[in-house]
């Protein structure tokens, strides 16, 4: 059985690194089950409102667990992704379309609490947990 990389959204890793429940054990629960992977863009998306210790814990972790790169392929699918719902009732903010094909390219699940944000039938999402 293939284990799939967990991917946190942005509002998942703040409340998580602040301790709040259930996003911390989740998050705790991943990095014990070796599964926990960052998106460059979640990374930059939390340092850019992150306190001191806050960054320091995320570098930390940073240092011991995989950041996913965001390569040729991952824009592509993200301006895709941004095209598609350009027009649309519902628009995509780029940082979210950089995410989920982020997650599209290195098959993980993403773990959000705004499923909103990815209405994309392409990725598996988990917004409940």
């Amino acid at each position: 059985m293939d284990i799939k990389p967990i991917l946190p959204d942005t509002n998942v890793l703040i409340y998580g690194l602040a301790g709040k429940e259930p996003c911390a054990s989740f998050l705790r629960e991943a990095i014990k089950q070796k599964q926990l992977v960052f998106s460059a863009i979640v990374i930059a998306e939390f340092l850019s409102g992150a306190t001191d210790e806050e960054e320091k814990i995320l570098l930390g972790l940073t240092q011991k667990l995989p950041v996913l790169s965001i390569d040729l392929t991952v824009t592509q699918i993200a301006a895709f992704y941004r095209k598609k719902y350009l027009h649309s009732k519902q628009k995509l903010m780029l940082p979210d379309c950089l995410i989920a094909a982020t997650c599209k390219v290195y098959k993980a699940i993403l773990v959000t609490l705004n499923k909103k944000d990815y209405p994309i039938k392409e990725i598996e999402i988990i917004d409940k947990f």
